[in-house]
């Protein structure tokens, strides 16, 4: 009986270490941005609804975890308060605004683009993206927080863009 329990013991790290090693991409970020690292914030109404978190315009409540870089440029991880499984992954610049709208799995579910017009003057004007198109952006958008969530801080690759 004493052996049997030391051996089941004795396997109780591995399972531990194979329970991380399985565990969805993005869920330590969620946990880390809805109880320690995020702060209260409200997606605005025309997003939440073009990102089909909401049946018509209207806020949504977030945890968000979000950095200036170089300035001018905003990047963001924000989890919706009612919902942890919808995630939206943000970069904004003064021209291109993108929105990756993704789960705890790490999956793209969509992704929108919004941009100024070339001579800089009127609206943005707002296009859905193929997540076919988007892949590398998005996986390197993902990976940025992935690594924040393990190092609290962001890397080099992440002030830059993918194209």
């Amino acid at each position: 009986m004493i052996v049997l329990t030391l051996a089941v013991l004795a396997g109780l790290p591995a399972l531990a270490q194979e329970a991380k090693n399985t565990e969805k991409p993005l869920a330590l970020m969620v946990r880390r941005t809805v109880h320690d690292m995020g702060k209260d914030a409200v997606m605005p109404p025309m997003l939440s609804y073009l990102l089909r978190l909401t049946p018509h315009p209207e806020t949504v409540a977030v945890k968000q975890v979000a950095a200036r870089i170089r300035g001018t440029d905003m990047i963001g991880f924000n989890v919706s308060v009612k919902n942890h499984a919808d995630i939206v992954i943000f970069r904004e610049t003064p021209t291109v605004r993108t929105y990756f709208l993704t789960s705890p799995a790490g999956v793209l579910r969509k992704a929108i683009e919004s941009r100024k017009p070339e001579n800089g003057k009127g609206e943005f004007t707002t296009t859905e993206l193929r997540p076919s198109a988007v892949k590398k952006r998005f996986e390197k958008e993902r990976q940025c927080w992935m690594d924040v969530a393990t190092n609290t801080a962001l890397s080099s690759d992440c002030y830059f863009a993918a194209n």
